[in-house]
């Protein structure tokens, strides 16, 4: 497989700054700090590192030549949770349920060499609950709509449309069901012939329907139109 000296560049200053950013920061830090600061530095060293990225040979690209007529695509997603409006889980003078949370996700589709995508996915989120829960877990079935730009780079500009079935609930048990819509925008950088790295940043809508937290007898989702959250990813696909 060829590989491109614009990639090889990338690579070395992608690990650079990498190495960087960490040699800068005093041990005992890592042993304290939340995984919300990790997560942060690692999207902004990403972020720094994907300009240099360069053209690449479109036969080596995710998306392949125009030939090609696509590929199923399997990937892991994981990123930070960071609510926007929670008006509806969080009624005033309750404690919130929906707070700085995480987000784990398995994305399936089907990808066209038009840079068009297809498909579904399942994603939980573990939400700070503040003792009302001992965490509050977030579970989605969504449809997903994607386009990626660009399919002749080895950066593709892309975005995302997903919505499906939400459940809420205690650890993994359910106290109410409702609905989601997600809007996001990124970017899949190509690291091989079958495999890409991708970010995205994403705004999700919740809906759920009222429900009762028995710890402090809060009725919930009960004002409001919606919740709204912001959703920091990043993540790997395999194509098939």
């Amino acid at each position: 497989m060829k590989t491109s000296s614009g990639g090889r560049i990338g690579a070395t200053i992608r690990e650079g700054r990498t190495l960087s950013i960490l040699s800068a920061r005093d041990r005992t830090l890592y042993a304290t700090a939340v995984p919300t600061r990790a997560a942060a530095l690692c999207l902004s060293a990403l972020c720094l590192a994907v300009p240099q990225l360069t053209l690449a040979d479109s036969a080596e690209l995710p998306g392949g030549p125009p030939a090609r007529e696509g590929s199923f695509a399997i990937g892991v997603e994981t990123g930070m949770v960071i609510p926007l409006s929670t008006n509806r889980l969080c009624p005033p003078g309750y404690e919130c349920i929906a707070d700085l949370g995480w987000a784990v996700g398995v994305p399936f589709s089907y990808r066209w060499a038009n840079g068009i995508g297809l498909g579904f996915g399942y994603e939980f989120w573990l939400l700070t609950a503040n003792g009302v829960y001992e965490s509050t877990v977030t579970q989605t079935f969504t449809a997903l709509f994607q386009y990626s730009f660009l399919p002749d780079h080895a950066t593709h500009p892309l975005i995302r449309l997903r919505g499906g079935f939400l459940m809420l609930g205690p650890g993994f048990r359910v106290a109410t069901i409702g609905g989601t819509l997600e809007i996001g925008a990124g970017a899949e950088v190509e690291l091989s012939s079958d495999t890409v790295f991708s970010f995205l940043v994403t705004g999700n809508l919740l809906r759920t329907q009222p429900f009762t937290t028995s710890a402090d007898n809060a009725q919930r989702a009960v004002d409001g139109a919606l919740d709204a959250m912001l959703v920091l990813r990043v993540g790997f696909h395999f194509m098939l």
